[in-house]
């Protein structure tokens, strides 16, 4: 496992690991959400079922290619917005914990930043410092329904043993590593 930063600006630092010699999960996820239509059909059709539930209301596979396109654009810009303004608010708000249940903020928690039905998996440093471990499209209500998901709390907790083991506990632990996306 590798990590490595995605943006440095100011006091706002977020990083992404990357799997054996794999491309960082932050750009893998929009790379996949956005250009990757092979990838969303057989994502789509393999959980043709879920999109056919009440809560979607059936969608067709086309018009749920069509909104992850659009809802990645707009979140992979947030993200670019939030880094990018030394002003705006801090990384903090747009993670939450992954148990709803869980108010309180600490570090080494794993988090999850939402827009529609994405999702981006990270492990909370400090309020402004976060690994993302990967992310996911998620269309049932837990995360122990499907696969895929399960996969994703798998790399979380992987990901959070790796900060432990290599001392990487504290924001002071990363440096300033820039990186352009």
């Amino acid at each position: 496992m590798e990590i490595s930063g995605i943006f440095t600006i100011q006091k706002s630092t977020l990083f992404s690991v990357a799997y054996d010699g794999e491309v960082m999960e932050f750009k893998r996820l929009f790379d996949q959400w956005i250009s990757d239509i092979a990838y969303l059909e057989a994502f789509f059709e393999e959980n043709k079922a879920d999109l056919n539930s009440k809560f979607y209301s059936s969608i067709s596979i086309e018009e749920a290619i069509q909104r992850t396109r659009k809802q990645a654009v707009l979140f992979r810009n947030n993200f670019l917005q939030l880094i990018q303004n030394p002003n705006s608010e801090k990384l903090q708000f747009i993670f939450r914990p992954l148990n709803n249940s869980e108010y309180k903020l600490k570090s080494l928690s794993k988090e999850k930043s939402q827009a529609d039905w994405l999702r981006i998996y990270a492990v909370r440093i400090s309020e402004n410092t976060y690994v993302i471990s990967g992310g996911a499209i998620k269309l049932t209500q837990t995360m122990n329904e499907r696969p895929h998901l399960q996969a994703e709390l798998q790399k979380l907790e992987m990901t959070k043993r790796f900060l432990i083991e290599n001392g990487l506990t504290d924001e002071s632990d990363f440096g300033f590593v820039e990186f352009d996306y």
